[in-house]
């Protein structure tokens, strides 16, 4: 009798053991499963931000070209026209010497060919090119002018653009982010579901898109210098600066 009773309390502690720890393994369960995040919906949108500004800057690459019999000559005759280049720019429109600066100086045998004689040394051509910086961009007309006539002969391109790049930038960036935003709203709204705020933005390229005239364009430019009674006109147009953005919204 008392070997039964004694089996009998050995089978209720087992069951009560096992009862215990299956009891503990589903509270665990249960908590864990109370606390497990959800993941948010999110919406990722590309903008661009793009303005448009006029220059206050002007880049112009010109050049003094003389020719002569010899090397010395063509030198000598390019170093005369260009004093009377830089007597234009530095006293008759002030511009400071910081603002230009020599591209090129070269002097190169120039050559006539025929099919009797082959080539032919013709003489020497001069070459000095400099970029000047000029920022009073309504006398820039009346500057090629005078420049054309103290001897510089060769335009070989003009740029206008901004000094003003960081300012305009932010413009841009800001135009940029108010499209991405309206850009998630109709997704969100599509989606059935409300934008929340940014999670992550990445900024893109920003591109800065100079108003240039080619070398060819120059010369046409140039040559109607030459031939206007009055002085020449020159039409800067605008420069367009444009940056894109990468922008991560939470919708709820």
């Amino acid at each position: 009798m008392q070997k039964r009773t004694a089996q009998m309390l050995m089978v209720a502690m087992a069951v009560a053991v096992v009862g215990w720890f299956g009891f503990r393994g589903e509270s665990s369960a249960v908590a864990a499963e109370s606390v497990k995040a959800t993941a948010p919906y999110t919406v990722t949108v590309g903008a661009t931000g793009t303005i448009k500004v006029e220059p206050d800057v002007a880049y112009l690459n010109l050049a003094v070209e003389t020719r002569g019999a010899k090397a010395s000559e063509a030198q000598q005759a390019n170093a005369t026209k260009f004093a009377s280049v830089e007597k234009t720019l530095y006293d008759k429109f002030g511009i400071d010497k910081k603002d230009v600066k020599t591209t090129g100086f070269d002097v190169q045998p120039e050559y006539n060919y025929t099919e009797k004689d082959g080539q032919v040394l013709k003489g020497y051509i001069a070459v000095h090119a400099i970029q000047v910086t000029y920022r009073k961009l309504p006398e820039i007309g009346k500057l090629f002018d005078a420049l054309t006539a103290a001897g510089a002969n060769r335009l070989d391109g003009v740029q206008f653009s901004t000094e003003k790049r960081e300012q305009y930038e932010l413009e841009a960036l800001k135009k940029a982010m108010e499209n991405a935003s309206a850009k998630a709203g109709v997704l969100a709204t599509s989606a059935k579901r409300q934008l929340q705020g940014v999670v992550n933005i990445v900024q893109g390229d920003t591109s800065n898109l100079p108003v240039i005239f080619a070398r060819d364009q120059a010369k046409v430019m140039m040559g109607e210098m030459a031939a206007a009674a009055s002085s020449t006109s020159v039409q800067s147009g605008q420069i367009e600066i444009s940056t894109q953005v990468t922008v991560q919204y939470e919708m709820q």
